[in-house]
């Protein structure tokens, strides 16, 4: 595609790799969208483009406000206030969301959605090429650029997910592309041995199955479809060994379990568990704050006399966000999660409509499924890939006024 200008061409540019980055380079999408953020408002404020938010922009922008409000006001609620910037600072990047979907919009001939996919395609092809390397070159799992295996896996698999939007592209290459994004996060993710995530991947290829136009996925090359049956045979024969210990790892801490016993990983999540409910139940309505989090689960872990390991969270998302600020946090971040969708399916049943849909599902979808067992928020790279997800979600929804010299003017470059 050929760009007007370069602020055309830097757009396209930024959400391309805010696609293909966040596996590979991990905590670089977040600084990206630092960048992003604070080059639009001072963009803003010199007037290169202009400030507007359409009604779904606002939902979302305001619903992500009011998350970062209440997890701050439930906060300075708790204990120990002097700790709060230290365990609040994370939230900014939601703020993000007011400058950078109008920076978006200034440039509305663009394919976002197109263009996300095909760098979530690429993505997840590096991903999993950086994964073998660490499988079979250093017989670990593999994390890629993100340095924890569970984030890669997620990433991994949000990354397979996008590709997808692309199945239905009338072009064969970009259709083999998706294809290939698809197979290649999938099998990232079985590398991470993330057994939550391969869970939700399951999910995600169902969906895809009823996203995919099948009339298109047989026009697709023998030789391509060769070529990812035989990386896919190499990447799992590679990874053989780590995929079955981790199976008989698995089996053995379900039988440790079901005997009564505790072990490494399902039971000491079972434990975290248990003293989450205890510590919502001392304080449903608005938590302990989040800056106490922790602190208070480990006082409530002391009463079994098992050793304590120290978490940052209680690997669930939900019992972990209703710890630091009960009901009222909780909903806030249910919220988070459901108010993309809720934009997307109410936008005009536009050209992009079904596929803007499935974004803001399938996104929505892993990160909350993915989040009854793992980390959801407050990790820099799930934060900034959800957010800028949901900024696509809004910036590919046409705001639906004349576009003449004064609505759109040409802006410099940038």
């Amino acid at each position: 595609m050929k760009y007007k200008n370069a602020f055309e061409r830097n757009n396209a540019i930024s959400v391309f790799l805010m696609g293909a980055l966040p596996a590979v380079a991990g905590s670089t999408i977040s600084v990206m969208l630092a960048c992003f953020m604070v080059w639009a408002v001072i963009s803003l404020a010199f007037r290169r483009f202009e400030f507007h938010l359409t009604h779904g922009d606002r939902l979302i922008a305001w619903t992500f406000t009011a998350f970062v409000v209440l997890v701050f006001a439930t906060a300075l609620i708790g204990e120990n206030v002097e700790q709060i910037p230290s365990h609040t600072l994370w939230l900014l990047p939601f703020l993000s969301v007011w400058v950078v979907i109008p920076r978006l919009r200034a440039t509305p001939d663009i394919d976002y959605l197109h263009v996300f996919a095909v760098g979530a395609a690429v993505g997840a092809v590096g991903a999993l090429m950086l994964g073998l390397v660490q499988v079979v070159g250093f017989d670990q799992r593999a994390e890629g650029g993100a340095g924890n295996a569970a984030v890669f896996g997620i990433i991994s698999l949000c990354l397979a997910a996008i590709a997808g939007l692309n199945l239905d592209d009338p072009r064969r290459n970009y259709r083999i592309l998706a294809v290939a994004g698809i197979v290649a996060g999938l099998l990232a993710v079985i590398l991470s041995l993330t057994r939550g995530v391969a869970l939700v991947a399951i999910g995600v290829l169902v969906v895809l199955v009823i996203y995919a136009p099948r009339r298109r996925l047989t026009n697709a090359t023998r030789a391509a479809w060769l070529g990812l049956a035989l990386a896919v045979a190499a990447a799992l024969y590679g990874a053989a060994d780590l995929i079955a210990d981790r199976l008989l790892l698995t089996v053995e801490e379900l039988s440790d379990v079901v005997s009564g016993e505790n072990s490494a990983n399902i039971g000491e999540r079972l434990r975290l568990w248990i003293a989450g409910w205890s510590a919502i139940g001392e304080s449903p309505l608005w938590g302990h704050g989040i800056q106490n989090r922790m602190t208070k689960v480990s006082e409530l872990l002391l009463r079994d006399g098992l050793p304590i390991k120290h978490y940052s969270h209680a690997h669930n998302a939900f019992i972990t966000f209703a710890i630091d600020g009960g009901i009222i946090v909780l909903g806030a971040v249910i919220a988070v999660l459901v108010m993309p969708v809720f934009v997307a399916w109410h936008a005009p049943r536009d050209a992009y409509h079904r596929k803007r849909f499935f974004l803001a599902l399938q996104i929505s979808l892993i990160f909350g499924l993915c989040g009854l067992t793992q980390i959801m928020f407050k990790h820099d790279i799930m934060d900034a890939f959800y957010i800028f997800s949901s900024i696509l979600v809004a910036a590919s929804i046409a705001h639906g006024r004349p576009r003449d010299s004064r609505e759109t003017p040409a802006p410099p470059e940038a």
